[in-house]
């Protein structure tokens, strides 16, 4: 893969799509690999691709028609086996469930091991749809080793069937060195709500106990980041609450955008819920990210969420749809009842404890260590 890097051992990294703009995440693994020399294989590149050697399905040309048809009519790629076979990686990682049932033929084939990362809808949701049961069962079989990134998701594998014993938890990890702690002032009335506007987000209901508390003469301010398929629907009943501007949205900002946020904001909702197919999150790299920043997070008893959020101690958690208890809690806030430093201050020791991206890799390559063996 790379002349300079023979004497590491060589991951090729895979998803379909690489990788999407959220997917910041996967970029901080492959771009702090220490041991191992790290590539990418797609059918298509988007985001996060510069100076990183990526092998991508031919756009033009007969190859490009037979790889086509493959990919729509769900088989395996031939490009996927003839990358395989060429540049002989130690191992393919690939990254969410439902990209990595496509490499289990050519990583067999080649007798190379295959490592599978599941991160949020690939375990809740998809699982439920049809025929994808029947895939898990082969890959639970055909993969040697699969990480969850929360002590939920591990359970969730579980219950569907994938070998406890092959299934490790690797916390997402963020460079620290990239997320300079703020104390914000004690008293917020700047509120930040970040990510894709899907249903699981719960936005509607933040943008409801908003609408409340302005109502109430307490004059928040909301800022949403983020853009998707709900955007004009909840821009719509934000106009329909008649906020007079209090509720602002900003479609989707670069992470710089959203830290430089973070510093004009003293707190950020998550109000995450299941939707009604079943899809939930993970654990939200939004969150960590405000732990990290010093932003106190208000989110819901909701996934993994609980394993960092814990109640009145590294920020506050509320029931799922509970409008009422988000407006009294943001109340409360805003009133100076709970002591934000002390709360900021133990969010982000907990991120230096179990999240860093140091932590993560050394996990990551540990587990690749023990399959490439």
């Amino acid at each position: 893969l790379h002349v300079r890097s023979l004497m590491k051992k060589k991951v090729l990294h895979y998803k379909t799509n690489f990788l999407n703009k959220s997917e910041t995440f996967i970029d901080r693994l492959i771009r702090n690999h220490n041991g191992y020399h790290p590539a990418a294989l797609c059918y298509r590149q988007k985001f996060f691709t510069k100076n990183l050697t990526i092998f991508e399905v031919p756009k033009y040309g007969v190859e490009a028609f037979i790889n086509f048809a493959a990919f729509h009519c769900n088989a395996t790629l031939p490009y996927y086996h003839k990358i395989l076979h060429r540049e002989k990686p130690d191992l393919v990682h690939a990254h969410f469930g439902y990209d990595a049932v496509k490499l289990i033929r050519p990583a067999k084939s080649q007798n190379i091991p295959l490592l599978v990362s599941f991160y949020g809808s690939d375990v809740s949701r998809l699982p439920s749809e049809f025929g994808w049961k029947r895939r898990y069962r082969k890959l639970a079989v055909e993969a040697d080793h699969f990480i969850a990134v929360t002590e939920f998701m591990k359970s969730q594998l579980v219950e569907l069937g994938f070998p406890e014993e092959k299934i490790s938890i690797v916390r997402f990890g963020l460079d620290l060195d990239q997320f300079d702690y703020q104390e914000n002032s004690p008293i917020p009335k700047k509120i930040m709500m970040v990510g894709r506007m899907v249903e699981k987000k719960g936005f509607e209901y933040a943008i409801q106990a908003v609408s409340n508390l302005y109502k109430m003469g307490k004059k928040p301010e909301l800022n949403i980041y983020g853009y998707g398929p709900l955007m004009k629907s909840l821009q719509n009943r934000t106009t329909h609450l008649q906020t007079n501007g209090c509720i602002r949205f900003h479609g989707y900002q670069p992470i710089e955008s959203i830290m430089n946020a973070h510093d004009q904001h003293t707190i950020m909702v998550a109000p995450s819920v299941t939707a009604e197919d079943g899809d939930m999150e993970g654990l939200p790299n939004t969150i960590l990210e405000a732990m990290a920043k010093g932003t106190p997070v208000v989110a819901t008893k909701h996934a993994a969420i609980p394993e960092a959020i814990m109640d009145k101690k590294t920020g506050f958690l509320i029931e799922e749809r509970d409008v009422d208890g988000l407006t009294e809690l943001l109340r409360k806030i805003m009133d100076g009842e709970f002591d934000l430093n002390r709360i900021r201050k133990n969010a982000r020791s907990l991120i230096e404890e179990k999240y860093s991206v140091s932590r993560m890799v050394e996990e990551v390559e540990r587990i690749y260590d023990r399959i490439t063996v």
